[in-house]
């Protein structure tokens, strides 16, 4: 006698997935930037220059003495003339007090006195050399001083702006398992 014997199939179930990437935007404003250069502080001095010239040598060379100098030359020329007079006075003096004695003595006194000096000329360039006249030169003075400034720089850092769509992932039952049965052969009742 045949026994029945059942066959099976079986179907696993299968399931879907759906997914949706997520995104990402971003964006990033540039940094706000200053930059604020102040002038620099430029002070300028300038000292003039200075020209000496001292002729005063010169100008005793070509007869014009400063006034107190002219004062003490005139009255020391006066001295020496004043004691030339005295001792020529005293010696023509002498002389005539000796006239017992012979010599002409008042003819020679009246000689003496009748014939001037000669005048000595002498030929000259005034002044004399030009180192009678000192000069002296200071070149002017610049002084320059000048001080940086440091330049303000100011950033303001902007924040990225991010946007973010999240992602799906939706899973699904895509075909559901199964399990069929059947008897093959045989008297199958049902009940055992």
């Amino acid at each position: 006698m045949n026994l029945p014997h059942l066959e099976m199939r079986q179907t696993s179930a299968k399931i879907g997935i759906n997914t949706t990437r997520a995104t990402l935007e971003q964006r990033q404003a540039p940094a706000t930037l200053s930059i604020e250069q102040p002038k620099g502080n430029l002070s300028m001095e300038t000292v003039a220059a200075r020209l000496e010239i001292d002729s005063t040598q010169a100008m005793i060379e070509a007869g014009r003495i400063p006034a107190l100098e002219s004062v003490e030359r005139y009255a020391a020329f006066g001295r020496q003339m004043g004691q030339q007079a005295t001792g020529q006075a005293a010696a023509e003096g002498d002389q005539l007090m000796r006239i017992e004695q012979g010599g002409n003595a008042v003819a020679r006194v009246a000689k003496s006195r009748d014939t001037p000096p000669a005048e000595v000329t002498t030929l000259g360039f005034i002044p004399r050399s030009l180192d009678r006249v000192k000069i002296n030169y200071t070149p002017a003075e610049v002084r320059i001083n000048y001080t940086a400034e440091k330049p303000r720089i100011e950033v303001q850092i902007n924040r990225p702006e991010l946007n973010v769509t999240e992602g799906t992932v939706d899973i699904y039952l895509r075909e559901q398992n199964q399990l069929d049965m059947w008897p093959v052969g045989g008297i199958f009742d049902g009940e055992g």
